[in-house]
């Protein structure tokens, strides 16, 4: 059945010793459905001695069938209790084990107090379709749901994304009447945060997803490196040029309108004290940047997970 799974313990709870009748409720009109040709051949992998029954939106129409459903004896008849002992030794001890679940869903609750910005949020819930991977399926994100706060309202907001379907809702929370409060109850921590994200996959970890949600909130700005003369383009070098090409020549060049001539009659595209220029424009840019990291450095900025004092 590819990229199908059956229901979890499904095939552990038709086993045999366990089950003698498997009633199939739907895809039974149609002579042979592909979905029940397979599911009753995995079934019968699993007990061969089943009987099938086919009851099309419940309704048992065969008097023998109402007979299998309706016996008093054929779940303790020998070969079940034969095959209940074999298969499930401990089983009327309550030691029944029927393994692990495969895969292995968990459901992460991650909480937080500050704003999400909307389109970044947006943009990685859409993303995630595409990064799901095969089985084992680890990592894989399939459902997100929560109340949230975006930098663009004051509104508390309600968001429910599928991965399968790709389908994101963003709704306000609608305001209803505040309870009295509760004598007996514990008083509510001040402290707890208001906004919180479920998020149900298989084999997740709580830090790569608060480091997935930290890219949905406001990004710290970035420190700027330092210019150099080989960092310039050439529209820069070409802004320099119009800004400065009429500047003071040097002694033994002339400006012809066009081009920069020399006392041998050398001619150049570019003013002789270029060179000169391009450094006089790497030093005022490396001024502004190193305005700018310095004004960064003094700007307070809050981790999304950290809580507000």
């Amino acid at each position: 059945m590819e990229h199908r799974f059956l229901f979890p313990k499904c095939l552990d709870q038709c086993s045999q010793g366990l089950v003698n009748n498997v009633v199939f409720t739907s895809h039974t009109v149609e002579q042979r459905h592909p979905l029940l040709v397979q599911l009753q051949t995995l079934i019968r992998a699993t007990n061969p001695t089943a009987a099938f029954i086919l009851a099309e939106n419940g309704i048992v129409t065969r008097n023998e069938d109402i007979e299998l459903i309706l016996s008093e004896n054929s779940f303790s008849n020998p070969q079940m209790l034969h095959s209940r002992y074999l298969m499930f030794p401990g089983w009327y001890e309550g030691k029944f084990d029927s393994g692990s679940v495969f895969p292995l869903m968990v459901q992460i609750c991650v909480w937080f107090d500050r704003p999400l910005e909307r389109t970044r949020f947006v943009t990685k819930c859409k993303a995630i379709q595409s990064s799901i991977k095969p089985s084992p399926f680890s990592g894989n994100i399939y459902h997100i749901l929560g109340k949230v706060k975006f930098s663009d309202s004051e509104k508390t907001m309600e968001v429910c994304h599928n991965t399968l379907t790709n389908s994101l809702s963003i709704m306000p929370v609608l305001e209803g009447p505040t309870p009295p409060p509760n004598s007996r109850s514990t008083p509510q921590d001040s402290g707890q945060p208001e906004c919180y994200l479920v998020f149900i996959g298989c084999s997740l970890k709580e830090d790569s997803l608060k480091d997935w949600l930290r890219q949905s909130a406001k990004q710290r700005p970035q420190r700027k490196a330092l210019k150099t003369r080989g960092m310039l383009t050439q529209q820069e070098i070409k802004t320099i040029h119009v800004k400065r090409h009429l500047d003071p020549l040097p002694a033994g060049y002339f400006y012809n309108g066009t081009q920069f001539v020399n006392f041998f009659g050398d001619k150049t595209d570019f003013h002789p004290l270029m060179d000169q220029f391009m450094n006089d424009y790497v030093e005022e840019a490396n001024r502004e940047i190193e305005r700018y990291n310095r004004e960064l450095e003094q700007q307070e900025y809050r981790d999304l997970f950290e809580q507000k004092p």
